[in-house]
């Protein structure tokens, strides 16, 4: 039985990303504000920032919910400015996410590229909002 396809998105819809620079995470939040400050930079593009943060409440057990009954993708986009955001937001599937299988993870500054019935993401960017654009698609809001 071939399942639809579910990509859903990681910053804001699974993993508890830092609104703020007093949000982020208390292990790297004086290094990051001063980094900040100096760079004139954002704090998403501050190297190590992906691997601190914490999946937001029901986050896992909402996929695996979904992996009952969709074939399910992680989709999201990283900063292009912070390289190890490609490599953290791996790790974080690896640590929080188990029971996804191997590889279903794409990053991505192209959503609207993927074939597949639902995109669950917390932002039209990306591609996030043109992904409904295809026949049989459609753009979850999430929050």
């Amino acid at each position: 039985m071939n399942m639809e396809i579910v990509y859903v998105d990681m910053d804001g819809v699974l993993v508890d990303f830092p609104e703020s620079i007093d949000d982020v995470h208390h292990s790297i939040r004086e290094q990051c504000r001063d980094w900040c400050a100096h760079s004139g930079r954002h704090h998403s593009d501050y190297e190590g920032l992906f691997a601190t943060l914490p999946a937001l409440p029901g986050a896992v057990e909402a996929i695996d919910m979904l992996l009952q009954k969709y074939e399910v993708y992680l989709l999201s986009t990283s900063p292009w400015a912070n390289m190890s955001a490609w490599s953290d937001k791996r790790r974080w599937v690896e640590e929080h996410l188990q029971n996804l299988p191997r590889k279903h993870l794409i990053l991505s500054h192209r959503k609207d590229l993927l074939r597949g019935a639902y995109l669950i993401d917390d932002r039209p960017y990306n591609g996030a909002s043109e992904f409904a654009s295809h026949e049989g698609q459609e753009w979850l809001w999430f929050g």
